[in-house]
């Protein structure tokens, strides 16, 4: 059974490596790399007449991208409100720069919703270097602020941060950096922190700065920056909850603030995303018994607080599920909770629910009493039904990959009803450098043997001679359209269990994006030549199945290549046989590049290939009446 990955158990997600199976750090941010910074742009600002600066207290914990700041100070009061906030980037309203990612995915146990995450990638979510290794890297800067005027007591600037985090630890040489900007424009180093205890998870941890006399004038910034490994998603530090503000002293590091902690689980049992079609007759089954959102209290006292929830079909508004009664709890000091709420079935009177896709928006509230922070209490989650089923969350935070040349790759798949598997979405992680020059086959199989006892196997399909892809369509995956030899669409009927990868035509590592924050490595299956092994490895690779209609935005045609003509065993290390050919018909053996290799007439006895290199080789088989198929077989390297 699928689970969302509950924070506490994550000793478990230590950088999962077996003999075979390797999970690598990412060289660029998926969801980054196709976006433009200068888009985030939109919101307004009401600073007053005189001023151009924002007022005290500045604070932003990047829960909310719309947040709005009102301040009742007579000297400058200020609101703000962004009205086209990004997804992504940091509020425009409070930060001058877009180089940080904001998101959930990357934080163990933040203080509230939501991080800054400073790394080695550029705003475009690429290296920012190819050239030099270490070196400054992302900068998150603050919009000037008011810090003139009769202040009324010391001034300090607070922050929580985690090296780390579910992304790349940071090695001892790199640093995470808080600068002051002078009046004369230059900036000043006022605290750094390293990382000293290398790739363990590690709490978040609150630093206190003071802001001294000095930078107590009009148009004052603070940002920070990281000196890491610049040469791809490398050396994470999370950011959260940076408050500035006036009348604050060393010890005033306590917020009395209870917050949602990161996105609740799904209430589909299995997936994060299934079609519409799959689950709409089969809501029991499918449906989780519950669903569970943490929350945690950053006080250092008891705080009764109550949570409630409700449902809504997206585009249209229409309730699907009451605003339920509101359930309280006496929050202990400096602890995590998880809400559990009722799963709940869509009615048949939701709009759209005889079509072929629904949304569903579920709306989460807390209520903690004497809250101070009321902005990251409320979540909406959309709950796509769409036409392809999904493990993963669409996030990334690091690259799975296989060990040698023959290995296969196995996602398991459960269609509730008979369907057509039309397209296969794949989010190759951008690690090493791309790796579009490597060969693989796509592969669907209706039965292999999940037991371990042997490496049987039923195929349905298999596309040869692909390539990875690292293009942007359908949220970061490439689209691998099923097609027979002549570019036809070519779709397979599946129908229970089937499953959805690779067999692997090379050595090197094909590496698949990797999502850490969702469990799925029961439904994982691999071989590197022998039997069938589950993957050890909790986590969930990003390959998503398309069934039933056509909504992908990229329709690629690839050379598939079908044939009656089977090589078996495939893959061999030193003799191959073929069914589906007579005695004396012809066969042509030609590499990865088209170079005939081997040729001869087939007699019945095996064909040597104890020469050939290790590697993915094409085979026509030329029948004696002239027609010809082509089919292939990897070479696998015979050890010595």
């Amino acid at each position: 059974m699928r689970k969302f990955v509950l924070v506490g158990f994550f000793a478990i997600m230590a950088a999962g490596v077996s003999a075979q199976e390797v999970l690598r750090p990412l060289s660029y941010n998926p969801v980054l790399r196709n976006l433009n910074p200068a888009e985030n742009t939109g919101g307004t600002r009401d600073i007053g007449t005189s001023r151009d600066t924002l007022c005290l207290p500045f604070f932003d914990d990047f829960s909310n991208l719309s947040r709005f700041l009102d301040s009742t100070s007579i000297l400058c009061g200020d609101t703000v409100f962004n009205s086209q906030p990004s997804a992504v980037y940091p509020s425009n309203l409070f930060w001058t720069d877009s180089l940080a990612f904001v998101n959930n995915t990357y934080p163990i146990l933040p203080p509230s919703y939501g991080v800054a995450t400073l790394d080695g990638l550029r705003a475009n979510g690429r290296p920012h270097s190819d050239l030099i290794v270490n070196g400054p890297a992302d900068t998150l800067t603050s919009r000037p602020v008011f810090l003139g005027g009769s202040l009324t007591d010391s001034v300090y600037l607070s922050f929580s941060y985690q090296p780390g985090g579910f992304g790349d630890f940071p090695e001892l040489n790199d640093s995470l950096i808080l600068e002051y900007k002078m009046p004369d424009n230059s900036w000043q180093r006022v605290w750094f922190t390293r990382n000293t205890e290398g790739d363990v998870n590690q709490p978040f941890r609150t630093a206190m700065v003071p802001v001294a006399d000095e930078f107590q004038y009009d148009g004052f910034q603070f940002r920070f920056r990281n000196w890491a490994n610049v040469q791809g998603n490398n050396d994470h530090w999370n950011i959260d909850y940076v408050y500035l503000a006036d009348d604050r002293s060393y010890t005033d590091t306590l917020f009395r603030d209870v917050s949602f902690v990161g996105p609740p689980t799904s209430i589909l049992r299995h997936y994060r995303q299934m079609p519409w079609n799959q689950f709409r007759n089969h809501q029991a089954e499918e449906l989780d018994d519950n669903h569970l959102a943490q929350i945690i209290n950053n006080f250092n006292t008891v705080i009764n607080t109550s949570y409630q929830y409700r449902a809504f079909e997206t585009w249209t508004g229409t309730e699907i599920e009451p605003l339920s009664a509101p359930i309280s709890i006496n929050f202990d000091p400096f602890s995590t909770a998880f809400n559990s709420y009722n799963t709940f079935e869509i009615p048949s009177s939701t709009p759209g629910y005889d079509g072929d896709s629904l949304s569903v928006t579920i709306e989460y509230m807390l209520d903690p009493a004497g809250d101070i922070e009321r902005l990251n209490d409320t979540l909406r989650i959309q709950q796509d039904f769409y036409n392809y089923f999904a493990y993963d969350d669409g996030s990334a935070e690091k690259a799975y990959a296989l060990n040698g040349t023959g290995s296969k790759l196995a996602v398991r798949f459960h269609a509730n009803e008979p369907d057509t598997l039309k397209e296969i979405y794949i989010h190759w992680a951008y690690v090493d450098g791309p790796k579009s020059n490597l060969f693989f086959s796509l592969m669907v199989w209706d039965v292999i043997d999940t037991t371990g006892a042997s490496a049987d196997e039923s195929i349905l399909y298999q596309a040869d001679f692909l390539t990875p892809k690292y293009v942007d369509s359908v949220n970061g995956f490439y689209v691998y359209q099923l097609t027979d030899y002549l570019g036809n669409p070519t779709p397979v009927v599946v129908n229970g269990y089937f499953y959805v990868g690779w067999l692997q035509t090379q050595s090197d590592f094909l590496n698949v994006g990797f999502d850490v924050n969702n469990v799925a490595n029961n439904d994982v299956f691999y071989t590197t030549g022998g039997n069938w092994t589950r993957s050890d490895i909790p986590g969930a690779i990003m390959i998503r199945p398309q069934v039933g209609g056509n909504y992908s935005v990229v329709d690629d045609v690839h050379d598939v290549q079908t044939t009656s003509v089977i090589v078996f065993p495939n893959p061999a290390t030193a003799q191959i046989s073929m069914s589906g050919m007579t005695e004396g018909d012809r066969y042509e053996i030609f590499s990865s590049t088209g170079v005939l290799v081997d040729a001869g007439i087939w007699t019945g006895d095996p064909v040597e290939i104890t020469d050939l290199a290790s590697g993915m080789y094409l085979l026509r088989a030329i029948h004696r009446d002239g027609d010809s198929v082509t089919t292939s077989f990897i070479k696998q390297h015979t050890w010595k």
